[in-house]
Formats: C-alpha cells, sequence, structure tokens
C-alpha cells in the first residue's frame, strides 16, 4: 500500500524570510509518506530544492513559475513577456520558451513576484494582453509571511495589470485545479499542508482531499469557519503527537 502523499507549502510553513520553522521543519522530517513542497513563489525548482536540503527536507519541489511554464509550453507558446525573479525566467528558459520584451514578439504575458515591477512594465503587459495575448499569473497571493511581517505578493501586480488590461488572469498557482493535479500526480491520497485558508485549504476543499491549516504562517488564529476536512495545528508537532 502506498504511502500518504503530502503537499507542503513552504513560506509561512517551513521557512518565513529567511528564518526556518525549526518546529515544523523537524515534525516535516519525521512524518511518514512522499512529500511535495509546492509554493506559490515564481522561483526555480533548484533554488527551492538547496534551500530544503540544507536542514534535511527531502521530497519533490513544485513552483508556480515551473507550473505556468508547462502550461504555456503545451498551448504551443514559444514566447512570453515575463515579470518576475530571475528563477521565473529560468525555468521559461527549462520549457523552451523565449523571454522577450518585444511586445509584437510576445505570446503571452506571465506574472510573479517582480522586484523591479514599474508602470513602464504594466503599460506594456497590459497593451499585450488587450491585444488578445494570453495572461496568465503565477498566483494571486495578495501578501507572503517574512520575518519582516506580511509583505506585497504576485496578486498586487497581477491586479494592477488586470485593471490595466481590464482581462482576467489564468491563475495556474494554489488554489487552481491546474495546481493541484501538477502537484498530486493524480493520486487521491493527499493531504495539503499550508498556512492559508484561501489558498492552501480552499485547494484541498475543492479537490476533496484532506487539509492541515497551521497556524504558524499568515493565518495565526484558529478561523472561525473551516470544513470537517480541514485540521488546524498550532504547528505540525501536533501531527505527530497525535499519530
Amino acid at each position: 500500500m502506498d504511502l500518504m502523499l503530502w503537499i507542503v507549502d513552504l513560506d509561512g510553513v517551513v521557512w518565513k524570510g529567511k528564518e526556518y520553522i525549526w518546529e515544523n521543519v523537524e515534525a516535516l522530517k519525521r512524518l511518514e509518506g512522499e512529500k511535495v513542497f509546492l509554493t506559490n513563489k515564481a522561483t526555480s525548482r533548484w533554488e527551492i530544492r538547496r534551500r530544503l536540503e540544507k536542514v534535511g527536507l527531502e521530497g519533490e519541489v513544485v513552483t508556480s513559475a515551473y507550473i505556468a511554464a508547462q502550461y504555456l509550453k503545451e498551448r504551443g507558446v514559444e514566447s512570453a513577456f515575463a515579470l518576475g525573479p530571475f528563477g521565473l525566467y529560468e525555468e521559461l528558459a527549462l520549457a523552451g520558451i523565449h523571454p522577450t520584451e518585444n511586445s509584437e514578439l510576445a505570446e503571452a504575458v506571465v506574472v510573479g513576484l517582480d522586484p523591479f515591477f514599474t508602470y513602464s512594465k504594466v503599460a506594456e503587459a497590459s497593451k499585450i494582453v488587450r491585444d488578445g495575448k494570453l495572461f496568465v499569473a503565477t498566483n494571486a497571493d495578495k501578501v507572503y509571511p517574512t520575518e519582516r511581517g506580511p509583505m506585497p505578493g504576485a496578486g498586487s501586480l497581477v491586479e494592477a495589470i488586470r485593471a490595466a488590461s481590464g482581462k482576467d488572469p489564468v491563475v495556474v498557482g494554489k488554489p487552481s485545479k491546474i495546481a493541484f493535479k501538477v502537484a498530486s500526480k493524480g493520486r487521491r491520497d493527499v493531504i495539503v499542508i499550508g498556512d492559508k485558508m484561501e489558498t492552501d485549504m480552499k485547494m484541498a476543499i475543492e479537490n476533496g482531499v484532506r487539509g492541515v491549516l497551521v497556524l504558524t504562517g499568515v493565518t495565526s488564529s484558529p478561523p472561525s469557519r473551516t470544513s470537517e476536512n480541514i485540521r488546524v495545528v498550532g504547528s505540525l508537532r501536533e501531527l505527530l503527537d497525535s499519530s
């Protein structure tokens, strides 16, 4: 019989910014089953894998940048106007998609968390989208947790382009079924671990699997309402105590 597949969020579960959440890290090491680390961060898989290996965590890594690149590749896109960190460009290149700043050549716009986001980028991206090209958001997270507190997420940038273009994006990160399909690999014996009701737990609920909401990230107190398939824990150590 196959062991449980755990889909594990990173920000707010494994770390906050540069700081690790050690009680969760140690619990994850002892948690039996296969692990897929799924993050809405638009970075490359190797960056995440390297950071996990530093603390002895093993498992497959799936990032929203990887999901976005595969989504575009499956639709025959060969060039895209991209806004995001280096890892997004890297995943696009690995998928055979050429990042371009030429609006005439761009077949899509893909948006991640771009620390150098500018008015001119909004103008260019919204023009491409208005021209009927594909608009893909790696995620719609308005904020993400750091050691300094919540910071603006990629969703904040996506909203600017949405407002300027009048078009809605295809969101490929959590809680989309696209993200769940990639991370779950078609399995149903899945439990999703995360720190947000609106992304991690929503993905679990909408796909009919169990979820564990851990109060070490964006969500720091139990929600007033939740699903019977969602368990709320202060830290992941509680999963070991009850096993």
